[in-house]
């Protein structure tokens, strides 16, 4: 596998991650959800965003295993550590967020909008950097358990 082969993995599973994203966000806004199935689909709250991180992983973790011919196999493992790593990726985001709302350093009743944008501007970069992590560490040791398997 090549820098160029990982470009392009990267590049499948993130769109079909924003696909996912973006799609059910605006199925809940249109449909009208609210209940769990909103909160869900728009990935509010804690199981809202938890569930919704281990779906949009796995959405975009199996858009790059078909554009890539992975077999059944490499795709099941895939779809495990992309759960995971959704899951506990957007889990510890949300508790990040929700703990500095609290201290009263992000959100509040009369934002203006420079302060708005600049709260989402925040919670964007340290929430991707976060899932970055969270996910290259679930992929190495994916990696590693893969390789583990293939010598025996």
């Amino acid at each position: 596998m090549t820098v160029g082969d990982d470009l392009a993995a990267g590049a499948w599973a993130a769109g079909g991650t924003a696909v996912f994203t973006g799609g059910g966000a605006a199925l809940a806004d249109t449909a009208g959800l609210t209940g769990v199935a909103g909160d869900v689909l728009r990935g509010d709250g804690l199981l809202g965003a938890t569930v919704n991180g281990a779906a949009c992983n796995v959405a975009g973790g199996l858009t790059a295993d078909v554009a890539n011919d992975q077999d059944p196999s490499t795709m099941g493992q895939d779809a495990l550590t992309d759960a995971e790593t959704g899951a506990f990726g957007n889990a510890q985001n949300h508790g990040v967020n929700h703990a500095l709302e609290q201290h009263g350093s992000l959100g509040g009743e009369n934002l203006g909008d420079r302060d708005k944008l600049a709260d989402n501007a925040f919670k964007n970069t340290v929430g991707t950097t976060s899932n970055t992590g969270v996910y290259a560490a679930g992929s190495g040791v994916e990696w590693d358990i893969q390789d583990l398997a293939e010598d025996e």
